[in-house]
């Protein structure tokens, strides 16, 4: 069986500790579960940023594409020109707002999964697994295809190699592997059938892997603890690399061990894996076609809605002019569909596919199909953008009912677009990189050659959406805030990590009075105002002593105030950017503006052709007879204010 996926749309609950004894906060200030209406602030803030990190870009988009254009769009549509509609609700103009903003936004998401829920039966369940994850399972399995007796291997057996490979990738002593792997793969094995208890085998082995990551790398700053390599190329979150194998032994070892004739089970095990990577790469094309086929036809049901002409400019002209079907765009729309040539042979398309084609073709077309690959419903940034280029501006502006309309599509979708896209990330990263200020806490990976950096690229990185300076997801602060004794150099790597991604270890250590009692003593005087250096030798230097090992154990826990504290700051600007700056931005200030635009044109419009008419009424007799259905529009516009 399969458990739920990270990264699709369906919440998972996380772990959140063994339950040992809270420390002391200092004062409120400090505590991130304070009392009264402030911590149930925060709870709902870290439920709010645990969905969206678990749903990924599906909860994030349709969040702020629910509360910033679905509810207050149609809300301020019926208020369209209510002074020049003398105080009349503009109906139709909110049912076209509501018809889009409802079908655009989650028919995104909707449709890939559904596509997946009803392929995976069919098609097998790793139709929604990484091209990259099928080739390199493929190979794992075809170098040991068999087992005891010459039978073909288990799903144990299997987890077992494969985890063999991410253990040796994660540095991991070549003698306690074999032991490790067979431990990770029969508790894996035990657990497939019993989704709950699957759930805690997998969240155990994920703590433990973390642990053997944390303690064998080579560079603790930088390295992310949550990340399993299952080859150089091919990497994930651990959970998420452990669904991947389980659905890969759904599939294919299955298939395998039912095969007759084992004498040619490596072979066979190849081109099964070929041949599912090819199916996946055909549902990713089959979801992006279903999904962009489906945009095309949005506006066509809107304008439907609407009813007659442009209800924008309703209060603004006569109704007989707006329902002028003269004044409508004409356009016809660009049927001609791609076609594909598949003369390439099958092993050089599931290189390319995989990104191992050659020559700079071959790793482009590799790195288009890196982009392509759906994660659960969720597609992948670049492809977002393609999406929103292709399947919502092209047809709205091609079906847009006149001038007005079209600039409308290009100032509030435009807009709109970049601020879904990028808004919510800049936002969180401005937010967190203020917290780690008054915080002293590391809250983003800024990588390696950060400070390094001038001051453009240090801004780039921040702007950048998914590359560059990313704030710190929850599994990833829970690696690096407790189990500070599995750290390679014990507490000394924390503290390294602390003062090399430009945190302050004065501030980290002083969130409970504990710590700071434990610091104090270990430096010899209060640390409050010390540098991370001055800090960071003392414990060094008594890295044996009991107040080192006593301040080491107060991080322990998952769920230790430091975790809450870090995880807290995060959340409460993530909740804070999806549920209110984005949506008040979108649904209320970009119509509001989107209308005073389209006011002050017309207005705009209406005095150059009266002054037009006034300086050609002597000189130019016909001038009325040319411009016969331009004075027509502008004679029937209402009296409005600028």
């Amino acid at each position: 069986m399969q458990i739920n996926k990270v990264n699709t749309a369906v919440p998972r609950k996380t772990r959140q500790g063994s339950g040992r004894n809270e420390n002391k906060i200092n004062n409120n200030k400090t505590n991130p579960n304070f009392k009264g209406v402030g911590a149930g602030l925060d709870k709902f803030a870290l439920a709010t940023a645990e969905l969206i990190e678990n749903g990924g870009l599906a909860i994030s988009f349709t969040l702020q594409d629910m509360l910033g254009t679905n509810l207050p769009r149609p809300i301020m549509g019926l208020m369209r020109n209510s002074k020049e509609n003398k105080g009349e609700k503009n109906k139709s103009f909110a049912f076209k707002e509501l018809v889009r903003e409802m079908l655009t936004g989650p028919s995104m998401f909707l449709i890939p999964m559904g596509i997946l829920a009803v392929a995976k039966k069919p098609l097998g369940a790793t139709v929604n697994t990484p091209m990259k994850f099928i080739k390199d399972f493929g190979k794992i399995h075809a170098a040991n295809p068999l087992g005891e007796a010459g039978k073909a291997i288990t799903k144990e057996v299997f987890f077992k190699n494969t985890f063999s490979e991410i253990l040796k990738n994660a540095n991991l002593s070549t003698d306690k592997i074999e032991g490790k792997a067979t431990d990770y793969a029969k508790k894996l094995a035990e657990n497939l059938k019993d989704k709950d208890a699957l759930k805690k085998v997998i969240t155990e082995l994920s703590d433990d892997f973390v642990g053997i990551v944390k303690n064998n790398s080579d560079d603790v700053v930088f390295t992310d603890f949550t990340i399993a390599k299952v080859s150089e190329k091919t990497a994930a979150p651990f959970k998420e690399t452990i669904e991947h194998m389980i659905a890969y032994a759904d599939d294919v070892v299955v298939k395998a061990a039912k095969q007759a004739d084992t004498s040619k089970l490596p072979e066979y095990i190849k081109k099964l894996s070929d041949n599912k990577i090819l199916t996946r790469a055909g549902m990713n094309v089959g979801m992006y076609a279903s999904v962009l086929g489906f945009l095309q036809i949005i506006p066509r049901l809107y304008n439907k809605a609407e009813g007659e002409g442009n209800s924008g400019l309703k209060g603004l002209m006569k109704e007989e002019t707006l329902n002028d079907k003269s004044l409508e765009n004409n356009t016809t729309q660009n049927k001609a569909n791609p076609s594909f040539g598949s003369a390439a042979p099958k092993q050089a398309v599931i290189n390319t596919l995989t990104g191992e084609g050659k020559g700079i073709l071959g790793k482009i077309l590799g790195k288009l199909a890196s982009w392509s690959e759906f994660e659960g419903c969720n597609v992948s940034f670049p492809f977002l953008l393609g999406i929103m280029g292709i399947g919502i501006f092209l047809p709205r502006l091609t079906q847009a009912k006149d001038k007005y309309d079209r600039e409308e599509i290009l100032r509030r979708d435009a807009v709109t677009c970049a601020t879904m896209c990028f808004g919510e990330h800049e936002l969180r990263k401005g937010f967190s990189k203020l917290n780690e200020k008054s915080s002293g806490f590391v809250l983003a990976d800024k990588g390696a050659n950060f400070k390094q950096q001038n001051l453009a690229k240090r801004l780039f990185d921040y702007i950048r959406p998914i590359k560059g300076v990313q704030v710190m997801s929850t599994d990833q602060i829970v690696s690096k805030y407790s189990g500070l004794d599995k750290y390679n150099g014990g507490i000394n790597g924390f503290c390294k990590f602390i003062d090399n991604q430009g945190g302050k270890l004065s501030k980290v250590f002083s969130l409970t009075d504990e710590a700071k009692e434990l610091a104090d003593k270990i430096v010899g005087k209060d640390i409050k105002g010390l540098d991370n250096k001055t800090i960071k030798e003392a414990i060094a230097s008594k890295i044996d002593s009991d107040d080192v090992k006593a301040l080491t154990k107060l991080f322990d826990d998952k769920g230790n105030a430091w975790v809450k504290k870090a995880k807290t700051l995060n959340a409460r600007f993530t909740a804070l950017s999806v549920l209110l700056i984005v949506p008040l931005f979108l649904g209320f200030a970009l119509p509001a503006i989107n209308e005073r635009a389209t006011k002050k044109r017309i207005y705009k419009e209406k005095e150059a052709l009266a002054a037009q008419q006034t300086s050609a009424k002597n000189s130019t007799p016909n001038f009325f007879v040319q411009n016969q259905k331009t004075s027509k529009i502008f004679s029937d516009i209402a009296n409005f204010n600028k």
